[in-house]
Formats: structure tokens, C-alpha cells, sequence
């Protein structure tokens, strides 16, 4: 994984900032691989430039005023590097944020009549003491009052003299830089930047303007770039710093900014990914309802009728129960923050936890009693049990290890279960089913990522939750073949009764890897689309796309009267939020973020 990018809130979706990320930018690009040597040698000389500007921090006992020039140096060169145009000794036009306060904005970059890019520096974020702030949120422009204990901070104007003149009758801004950067982001349209590449030495921030606002930006630590580079001896490390930052991507002269494709490629990075959740949701419930058959004919050796409907709906309603519970506790146990789950706690991860089951995903089970024992039902079991009734909670902090509260929620309730509260699955299903749950769907030469839950949004689980709504559960009564439009078989696949094959096409039935007609035997539990249920059930989930235009469109005029004083700030609390999904809360979600 490239450590000197962080990822900061999802930038780019976590499925996308992967392993392959630099093959992706560039890749994207369009250069071939001997022009892309070129633009590694534009940036790697910064190396030496880079660690002699360290040094002067450490043996240089520069004063404040020093500290900001030589981070000025310093950009020049990364800007120059950079193909923008740094080779000035100071600033040549002051930026407003107000009549009176300026801040030191080095470029504006325009294309047509907008606004687009905004370069903007500060002092270098190189820690020499404990009391050196420790980044964007810390920092002050200009701090006058004297009795501020963090010596950084203290920006005065005449210690931006020798790279930032402001006439007497100015002052530059005493905000923190990231409330700067978010008046920037709210200006009128015209004069309002899509990105503001935020120089901090060896630090460097990539912000965009709309997701700025939900907590997302890129970090780029070039002290770890240079290391990375020279340890992995992946020069194309200096290329991909170029392909992100450069003038040529983020205003370059054609149409098509490199950042705004890539964000493309993420968000149906996002997309895929919830496709494969959604399929291996399908394959789960299909996988626990076979296995509850089997276990009630040949180890209960119970005798009842599987094609009874009731008996149908019932085995698919546990079997979503059971799938749910583990996507809540994939969610609770990737989120720490939300202290539902004692996830940092050794005992709980080692003993209990499924993240210890999803070490096992892909371990190979080769024995008889490996693939056909309880290990992971049993250990699931305790699981769930933990979170229904909650873990020693009485003890009242005379716990050892850890605890758990309650989850006082039917989908821990055993009770509520029709048939599988009494059936044990073998470990070859439940890892199987882990597997799926756990893994991004395997293609060809390309290993297979984990999904992370931490990062998948309301919308993404939400979108998957109401589309099985339009899924039924039953047992073929016959054999089947399952067939799809031709040759597109991820448009979706249809049941069709065996004995009508010579009906479809080759390329409209679907093969497996040995180009064999995929056949679901009778008897076997499937779970696929049923064109009307959704119809009738009214549950469609809003898109994303829909919910922000609505909501953004409905509160501007009321932002307005707040900015222009016709009404306050505590009127808000007034409001009334009416929900047109109808349960599905998507412009709740949206109104909340």
C-alpha cells in the first residue's frame, strides 16, 4: 500500500486506493511507459533539495521569520517541479478574505471566467519540539496575542516580510488556516476554487472544494515519498506525486481534468464493490438455506415439505437475519469510534470477534473434521449471543477483560428466528460465506481486496438492503439453467427450467470456467430476482445524485436569510423535516451530512 498518501475521509473510495492505485493514475494518463521515466525525473531531484531544507530546520536555529522563507524556497522549487510557474522572489498580488485581511495566496489559476486552483502555503509542518503544531487544524496566519503559548503559531506580517509584503493599512487574517480554507470554499461561484493545493513543506495538501466539507482530502508526506521511492526502488512514485498535483492535471488546456476521471473511476470502484457485497449477500443466503436442509434431513432427520411457500419465506427471512447480523458486526467492529464493539480489546479479537473468523477466510480446510466441524458456528454462536444479551455487564467495572453492551434489537433475538435458531452450519459454509462477505470477487490476475466496512457509506448499505427486497427464495422444484441477455451476463441472470434450453442461444446461457452450462439441481435453495415483488413492496432507494440535488436546492434559500441576517441561527432548530422516502430515510441521511 503507498504510505506517503493518506486517504484522508475516503478521498478516493478505499477500494480504489489500493495496491494497483499507481497503475490506475497512470495508466489514466495515456503516456507510454518510456514518457512516464520523464516526468520521474522532473520530481526526483527534490530529493537532496528536500533533506538540505530539513537539516537547516534542525542545525539552522532559525527564527520564525527564516522558517517561513525558507518553506517559500522550498515551494519554488516543488512548484517549479510541478510545471507551475514559482520563480519569483515574493508574492505579486494580495489575496482579500476581507476589506482588511489578506493571506497569503500564491497562485490563482482560472479556467474560462471560474476560479479553479488556489496554490497556498505555510510554514513547514518538521517537528522539532512537542510543542510545534502538529498540522492543518493547528496553525494560524497570524497570531498578534502575545500570550498564545505555541511559538509556531505566531505569524505576525513582519515575519512574512521577506516573501509576503502588506501595506500598513492591511493585516494578515489571524484564522486558523482550515477555517481559511473553508471561506475560500464558500465564495461566490465565480470567485469560489474547485482545489486549493496547500503547501506545508514537507507536507502538501490536495483539497477540493465539495468534499472538503464532508472531511475528505488527500495528505502527501514527501519525507515518505522519498523514502518509499528509494526503499521499493519505484521511481514511478515520483511520477504518480506528479499526475496528482501538477498544473498539466488539475488545469490543463483540455477539457478533462486527470482528477475529475480518476474521481469517476472511484466512485465506480464504489459502485463495484457494493455490486459485490449485494452478490455475495445472495450466495450467503442461498449457501445457510441449502445447509439448513440439509441439516434438518440428515442430522434432525426431520421430514417436512421444502416446497411449502410458508416454509420457503421463512427459511429466506432467517437466512437475511443471520446475513444482517454479521454485516452489523463487519460494520461495529471496523468502526472503533462508535465504542459498539471492544474491537482494540486483545481478548475480545483473539476469542470472539469475527474479524478472528475473517483470518481464517482463506485457509485452507482439508481434513474431515476441518470441513465438516463447528469450529466458526460455534464460535458465531457466542458471538451473537454476547451482543443479545450483552457481556458481564452486571459485574459494574469489576470486568477484566472486556464488555459489550446489550443490543437490545431483534436481529440478536433468537427467538424471532423461524428454523435456523436449531441448525448447526459446518465450517466449510461458514467460511465460504465469510469469504464472500469479506472479499471483493476474484478476477483474473488481480488479487482478490478485502471490503472495507469502515469506509462503506449509509447510501452504499442502504442501496443493497432495499434491492433484495426484489429477490425471492424458494426450492427449485425442477432442474434449472440460468440464462442472461447475450453475452451479458452482469446485466443479470434469470431461472429457467432445464427442459427449455434449446430455446436460448450459446452466448444468453450462462457457463462456468470449464464452459459448462451453470445448473441449479432440484431441490437446491436459490435466491433470485422476482420482477414483481419489489413493485408491490414500493421500495426503491433514492439515489445519491437525487438526494443531494433535492436537499441542496431546498435549504439554499434558507441559507441565504442566515447570510443575510433575516433570520438567526437558532430559528433553525424550528425546522421541520419532512421525509419523502417514506422510511428509507436517504434525504434524512442527506440533510444530516
Amino acid at each position: 500500500m503507498i504510505k506517503f498518501i493518506q486517504n484522508i475521509g475516503e478521498y478516493f473510495s478505499s477500494n480504489y486506493f489500493d495496491e494497483d492505485f499507481t497503475a490506475k493514475v497512470l495508466s489514466k494518463t495515456g503516456y507510454a511507459a518510456e514518457d512516464i521515466k520523464e516526468f520521474n525525473k522532473r520530481v526526483s531531484p527534490l530529493k537532496d533539495k528536500f533533506f538540505r531544507f530539513k537539516q537547516l530546520f534542525f542545525e539552522g536555529k532559525l527564527r520564525t521569520k527564516d522558517k517561513i522563507y525558507e518553506s517559500h524556497q522550498f515551494h519554488t522549487a516543488l512548484l517549479n517541479a510541478l510545471g507551475y510557474e514559482g520563480n519569483y522572489p515574493q508574492y505579486n498580488n494580495l489575496f482579500h478574505l476581507s476589506e482588511s485581511e489578506v493571506i497569503p495566496v500564491r497562485h490563482i489559476l482560472h479556467r474560462g471566467d471560474q476560479v479553479h486552483l488556489m496554490i497556498m502555503e505555510m510554514q513547514a509542518l518538521i517537528k522539532e519540539n512537542d510543542l510545534d503544531p502538529d498540522g492543518l487544524f493547528e496553525q494560524r496566519y497570524n497570531v498578534e496575542d502575545e500570550s498564545q503559548n505555541n511559538p509556531p503559531q505566531k505569524y505576525h506580517r513582519t515575519q512574512w516580510d521577506r516573501v509576503f509584503q502588506v501595506p500598513a493599512h492591511l493585516k494578515i487574517s489571524p484564522v486558523v488556516i482550515n477555517k481559511a480554507i473553508s471561506e475560500l470554499f464558500l465564495f461566490e461561484p465565480h470567485l469560489r476554487p474547485k482545489y486549493i493545493l496547500l503547501l506545508a513543506g514537507n507536507i502538501v495538501y490536495l483539497l477540493e472544494q465539495e468534499k472538503w466539507f464532508r472531511g475528505s482530502y488527500l495528505v502527501f508526506d514527501l519525507e515518505e515519498l522519498f523514502t518509499e521511492a528509494t526503499a521499493n526502488r519505484n521511481a514511478n512514485y515520483y511520477a504518480l506525486l506528479y499526475f496528482l498535483l501538477s498544473k498539466e492535471s488539475l488545469t490543463p488546456e483540455s477539457n478533462m481534468v486527470l482528477l475529475d476521471q480518476l474521481d469517476e473511476d472511484s466512485h465506480k470502484s464504489a459502485y463495484e464493490v457494493t455490486k459485490d457485497l449485494k452478490e455475495g449477500i445472495i450466495h450467503a443466503v442461498e449457501a445457510l438455506a441449502n445447509e439448513a436442509l440439509y441439516f434438518q434431513k440428515h442430522v434432525l432427520q426431520e421430514v417436512f415439505d421444502e416446497t411449502d411457500d410458508t416454509f420457503e419465506q421463512e427459511i429466506k427471512d432467517d437466512c437475511l437475519n443471520i446475513i444482517y447480523r454479521l454485516l452489523f458486526i463487519f460494520y461495529a467492529e471496523s468502526r472503533e469510534d462508535l465504542d459498539i464493539l471492544p474491537s482494540n480489546d486483545v481478548i475480545y479479537n483473539k476469542g470472539y470477534s469475527l474479524e478472528m473468523l475473517r483470518d481464517l477466510e482463506q485457509v485452507p480446510l482439508y481434513s474431515e473434521t476441518s470441513l465438516n466441524g463447528y469450529f466458526f458456528h460455534e464460535s458465531l454462536s457466542k458471538l451473537f449471543e454476547v451482543l443479545s444479551s450483552g457481556y458481564r455487564e452486571k459485574e459494574n467495572g469489576q470486568n477484566k477483560s472486556f464488555k459489550v453492551r446489550h443490543i437490545d434489537s431483534p436481529l440478536f433475538n433468537n427467538a424471532k428466528l423461524h428454523h435456523l435458531h436449531k441448525v448447526k452450519f459446518r465450517n466449510k459454509v461458514w467460511q465460504d460465506i465469510i469469504c464472500r462477505l469479506s472479499l471483493s470477487k476474484q478476477q483474473r490476475n488481480k488479487t482478490r481486496g478485502r471490503i472495507s466496512y469502515a469506509n462503506l457509506g449509509i447510501n452504499q448499505l442502504g442501496s443493497v438492503y432495499e434491492s433484495l427486497l426484489a429477490y425471492r427464495g424458494f426450492y427449485a422444484e425442477q432442474d434449472y439453467i440460468e440464462v442472461h441477455k447475450a453475452d451479458k451476463p452482469s446485466d443479470g441472470t434469470y431461472l429457467v427450467p432445464r427442459l427449455r434450453r434449446d430455446d436460448f442461444q450459446e452466448n444468453e446461457i450462462l457457463k462456468d470456467s470449464a464452459e459448462h452450462d451453470v445448473i441449479t439441481k432440484k431441490g437446491t435453495f436459490v435466491y433470485r430476482l422476482s420482477g414483481r415483488d419489489r413493485q408491490k413492496s414500493a421500495s426503491y432507494y433514492t439515489p445519491e445524485v437525487l438526494t443531494r440535488c433535492t436537499v441542496k436546492y431546498t435549504l439554499k434559500p434558507i441559507l441565504e436569510k442566515l447570510d443575510s441576517g433575516e433570520m438567526k441561527a437558532t430559528e433553525l432548530l424550528e425546522l421541520k423535516l419532512l421525509e419523502p422516502a417514506m422510511g428509507a430515510a436517504a434525504f434524512h441521511n442527506e440533510m444530516i451530512n
